[in-house]
């Protein structure tokens, strides 16, 4: 009932989620470095249900190593709803032009990006004459001062990303790393893999009667389903409920696996304890570092397919160490 119940989620999910526009008051500042300006934004429902959405500024590591602070509040909420973004330049900030790029994340994610264009200045220039005495011919020169300020100017153009359902966009993230936007061939795709994956589990749970073997069937399942529930998240462009969610798919079937194996005995034999260990092993080196990706590298696809593939290693080598412990030897005549 709990593999069924997390197949509904997946696909009612996939079809209850909207999407989300993203329009800012102005759509460019000029500003010399140390000083700052604040611009409203509104983040609108497109189409859909309105579901919990987070507004990111998905270059901002890149801007902040530039000496450009941006800042959102508030950076979440159920669509509609508006907030400030607070740009802050440094005193170090090169001239130059930089764009600000913001999109929305979550149930609701935006279908394009919103851009900001900020012009930094170069700071004020200032040329001086000083006054000189020549002791010799007792003249003296006058002293000339002259100041070349640039203000800072906000050039106020509305700019409004509109919806566009239909469009295939990607989505920049950080330096180098994107997020797709999903399509319909990777909904049919996960779908069809959680429905072969629980086909699988009920298999295995009519053919093996000990619960131990049972909990080794359903941690499998658990493992496999929040792996591809994950990678689905990410390629319809970081949806966090299916990222965590799967995340946390993974850690339950962990538990209910080893929980198994311990009540089994598994771990004291040598070979299927050692192979049962380095699947454990595998196993979480590969969530925790995709779930690193996602929280200090959003898009970059290496995290996912380099998770997914210790994910799947991992759980093969700790069946194997399981089938070798005889786990699978009693089943129903």
């Amino acid at each position: 009932m709990l593999l069924f119940s997390l197949l509904v989620v997946n696909v009612a999910s996939a079809y209850g989620y909207g999407t989300s526009s993203i329009s800012l008051a102005s759509g460019s500042a000029r500003l010399t470095s140390g000083n700052g300006t604040s611009v409203s934004y509104t983040v609108n429902l497109a189409s859909g249900s309105t579901w919990g959405t987070t507004l990111n500024v998905v270059n901002a590591q890149q801007l902040d190593s530039q000496g450009i602070a941006v800042t959102l509040s508030p950076s979440s909420g159920d669509p509609t709803f508006s907030g400030t973004m607070s740009i802050k330049v440094g005193a170090a900030a090169q001239a130059g032009t930089y764009t600000i790029v913001l999109q929305a994340t979550g149930d609701d994610p935006s279908t394009s990006n919103a851009t900001f264009a900020l012009t930094v200045l170069a700071p004020a220039t200032t040329s001086a004459q000083t006054t000189t005495t020549n002791a010799t011919q007792n003249k003296t020169s006058s002293a000339q001062q002259t100041t070349s300020l640039q203000q800072t100017t906000t050039i106020r153009q509305p700019t409004t990303t509109a919806s566009q359902p239909t469009t295939s966009a990607n989505y920049y993230n950080s330096p180098g790393a994107y997020y797709g936007s999903g399509n319909a061939t990777a909904q049919l795709a996960s779908s069809a893999l959680i429905i072969l994956i629980i086909l699988g589990a009920l298999y295995g749970l009519f053919m093996w009667k000990s619960m131990l073997t049972r909990l080794v069937v359903i941690g499998t399942a658990l493992i496999l389903i929040g792996t591809v529930a994950w990678l689905y998240g990410d390629y319809l462009g970081g949806i966090q409920s299916y990222i965590w969610g799967g995340f946390a798919g993974i850690l339950v079937g962990t538990a209910a696996w080893i929980y198994g194996d311990i009540g089994g005995g598994t771990f004291k034999q040598a070979l299927a304890g050692r192979l049962s260990l380095l699947g454990i092993i595998l196993i979480l080196i590969g969530a925790f570092g995709w779930a690193y990706g996602e929280l200090y590298s959003p898009g970059m696809s290496a995290y996912w397919w380099g998770g997914t593939a210790l994910l799947v290693i991992g759980t093969l080598a700790w069946l194997y160490g399981d089938v070798k412990a005889g786990a699978f030897l009693k089943k129903i005549k």
